[in-house]
């Protein structure tokens, strides 16, 4: 069984968007993303990619693949690096 962990809210030019931190059996949090349209959530369901573009728009510079690593960051773990980002560098601005 998952539990809430945390909401975060995020404020883009493309509009509001919201990450649901769920704790499962991973050591990293499940993510569930949504895009706030009227008022409503919208699920986003290519979360890998979504996040991709929010990490360009804010300029993190996250690596997708880091040298030291054979395979990408997976969603999980992007989702994870972009949310300490944006809580770093956004909202104590």
């Amino acid at each position: 069984m998952k539990k809430l962990l945390s909401i975060v809210e995020i404020s883009s030019v493309n509009g509001v968007y919201r990450f649901y931190q769920y704790r499962d059996n991973n050591p990293l949090p499940q993510i569930e993303l949504y895009k706030v349209a009227d008022e409503k959530e919208v699920a986003i369901q290519n979360v890998y990619g979504e996040v991709k573009k929010l990490n360009d728009e804010f300029k993190f510079q996250i690596e997708y693949t880091p040298e030291h690593r054979k395979s990408p960051l997976n969603t999980r773990e992007l989702s994870e690096k972009f949310i300490g980002e944006y809580n770093r560098n956004v909202l104590k601005s």
